[in-house]
């Protein structure tokens, strides 16, 4: 297999409600493809939540992908709530795997919402889905989550923009003691500006019910299911995922020392876990 990093590309996918920005990244010339992977990103999140890890998939032998959700950073969304609904969000990813994958199944990562919106989709459409992984993604919003009600979070956003996200998150990040680069810094500030005012509003809407009230349901539709966390100021316990794993009969990836973003904190073992549990499966 070559050793130079494979490129991201920048492309533009479709959506319901218009174009979604998207990265893909092929497995070097040279490399058997082993399958396609799509990257769901979380509230306020974006495909460069992947960056590093969109290489890595690639290079293990998969076409990965990763795409802005509607009115995420670079997407095209409406600009009314109402137009931010867990039928919208999983509907655009429905549509994306018809695009990117138009001849078989792909093997889905979603990260924290992104998992709410991935889990939907698997149980409406399980034949699209090699298998499911859940990074960093609860079981609901609303219990067992170290996560302000969504409706209190919803009325500092309406009383102080998408700037008070920010405040939130910067205030985070300090808390947690570990100073991230002044051009990171930069870009996040710059992404949650971009991100529409409706999508986080939508979104914590949206987060008002557990998106799947029975965890029977998602593992009864037969996709091979991994739940990954890391145990240290995540937004759920290290036990809640466990229990959550252990009711949809799911395998585990835990990640010592992570916290809620294991895919840019650790992410060469996250794609050795996602890798190997994709080659036990062929």
């Amino acid at each position: 297999m070559s050793q130079a990093t494979p490129a991201i590309t920048p492309i533009t996918l479709r959506g319901s409600a218009g174009t979604l920005a998207a990265w893909e990244v092929n497995p070097p010339a040279d490399a058997e493809v082993l399958g396609t992977v799509l990257l769901v990103p979380g509230f306020t999140g974006s495909k460069e939540d992947f960056e590093t890890l969109l290489p890595l998939l690639a290079a293990a032998g998969y076409r990965a992908f990763a795409y802005d959700q509607r009115g995420q950073w670079q997407s095209e969304g409406p600009d009314d709530i109402s137009g931010y609904t867990m039928d919208g969000f999983s509907g655009d990813l429905l549509r994306v795997v018809d695009q990117v994958s138009p001849g078989g199944p792909v093997h889905l990562v979603g990260h924290s919402f992104g998992g709410y919106v991935s889990r939907v989709a698997v149980i409406a459409e399980p034949e699209r889905f090699r298998s499911l992984t859940l990074l960093a993604s609860g079981p609901s919003s609303v219990e067992d989550i170290n996560f302000p009600p969504p409706q209190l979070v919803a009325q500092m956003v309406e009383a102080g923009g998408t700037e008070s996200i920010w405040q939130q998150m910067s205030a985070a990040m300090q808390a947690a003691g570990h100073p991230l680069p002044a051009a990171k810094v930069e870009f996040l500030h710059k992404r949650i500006l971009a991100t529409k005012q409706a999508n986080i509003l939508g979104i914590l809407k949206v987060m008002e019910v557990p998106p799947v009230a029975d965890p029977a349901v998602l593992r009864d539709a037969g996709v091979p299911i991994l739940v990954a966390f890391g145990d240290t100021n995540d937004l759920w316990a290290p036990q809640v995922h466990r229990t959550f794993a252990a009711q949809l009969h799911a395998a585990t990836a835990e990640y010592p020392g992570s916290g809620h973003l294991p895919n840019e904190e650790v992410p060469e073992q996250v794609s050795a876990d996602l890798v190997t549990f994709w080659r036990e499966l062929a």
